[in-house]
């Protein structure tokens, strides 16, 4: 099934494009797509114990089960000023 992953703030900076689709498996979690993008972007497992998912607008945790088309937002953690 295919998802859009976004990147934001610092990570999209280090992953050098603001999105990428994935084609993933049925029951793919955020934790395993997590590491699908790190074999594609090593740079980014770095920020790995910081980086927050979202789906849509929820933050969702690494268990989270993908659903065919998710729009999964991965970001660094959320700051304020």
């Amino acid at each position: 099934m295919k998802v859009r992953v976004q990147f934001f703030s610092r990570l999209r900076d280090l992953a050098g494009v603001s999105e990428m689709e994935m084609d993933v498996p049925d029951k793919t979690t955020v934790a395993n797509l997590l590491e699908l993008v790190y074999a594609h972007t090593p740079v980014l497992r770095e920020w790995d114990k910081s980086i927050l998912a979202a789906a849509g607008v929820e933050f969702v945790s690494r268990n989270y089960v993908l659903q065919p088309n998710d729009d999964i937002s991965i970001m660094p953690p959320v700051q304020g000023g």
